[in-house]
């Protein structure tokens, strides 16, 4: 089994050991990289983290199963939604791999974790991986201020931002998709954002008999604000799968909070409660 390292703050050591990893407010999961031969590629993205102020990193390792599946590519271009050990050998293939990414749209468990440790803090690149390239000037505030000369231009072409599609968009490709592969990932891309459209506009995925399809539904739906959001969930706890249940029970307590933990205990289920639990642990 391949392991894995997921960059954190060291404050949250304890925290993670104790109860895993679980994807951050706002987080469509959990960002890693896999332990290759090269330490400095594995631990790219040490520096460009530390950016947002985070004195400190470690490194937390866990493994995981080469058949899990998780999206994959470089954060500036569209990942693809393949086994943890394809991204593992395109990885390996690749001739330059900064900036490439892996993301888990689960919790890691605690058992999962082998170990968490310290590591050296001017690990990787900063702003972007060809940064350091003599002649390339980095897109930050200091070397490119806003309302300089071309400076917009500048920054646009060292990071270029990749066309995002809108819901409507979307819905439209997830409509006319017939791979599940593809459906998933488009589900996921949703989640990059708050929504207010109808989540019923969704529901006819549920007639595709996918599991994970519906795990994809079902926190997908976390993002929505709107009147049917709550019975959309409400019909994904009634699904035979756990996971899926578990993600619907997540995304309603992520939504509505101490109001939605009363109706969620009447419903005597296990997967449930251990959301629940987990849920009222990460309160304290």
């Amino acid at each position: 089994m391949p392991v894995l390292v997921h960059l954190a703050d060291e404050r949250e050591s304890a925290s993670i050991k104790k109860n895993g990893i679980k994807p951050g407010k706002g987080r469509r999961g959990i960002y890693c990289m896999p332990v290759t031969q090269s330490f400095y590629i594995s631990h790219q993205w040490l520096r460009e983290l530390k950016r947002r102020g985070v004195r400190s990193y470690v490194g937390v390792y866990f493994r995981l199963d080469s058949n899990t599946m998780v999206y994959a590519g470089k954060y500036n271009q569209e990942h693809k939604h393949i086994s943890l050990g394809k991204a593992i050998r395109e990885i390996r293939s690749m001739k330059d791999p900064l900036g490439y990414e892996l993301l888990i749209d689960r919790k890691i468990e605690a058992k999962e974790i082998e170990s968490i440790r310290m590591l050296p803090q001017n690990m990787g690149w900063r702003y972007f991986p060809a940064s350091h390239e003599k002649g390339m000037p980095c897109s930050c505030p200091m070397c490119l201020p806003r309302g300089e000369i071309k400076a917009k231009k500048l920054r646009e072409k060292l990071e270029p931002s990749p066309k995002r599609s809108t819901y409507p968009e979307l819905l439209a490709k997830i409509r006319k998709e017939e791979d599940h592969d593809a459906i998933e990932t488009l589900l996921w891309t949703i989640r990059g954002d708050r929504r207010r459209a109808d989540p019923k506009n969704l529901m006819f995925l549920l007639d595709k008999g996918s599991d994970d399809i519906n795990r994809q539904l079902a926190l997908a739906l976390g993002v929505f604000r709107h009147k049917h959001t709550r019975s959309c969930l409400s019909i994904l706890l009634t699904m035979p799968d756990e996971e899926t249940r578990e993600n619907a029970a997540s995304s309603l307590l992520s939504l509505y909070g101490k109001e939605e933990e009363s109706f969620l205990r009447t419903l005597k289920d296990v997967a449930i409660k251990r959301v629940l639990d987990e849920w009222n642990s990460e309160k304290k």
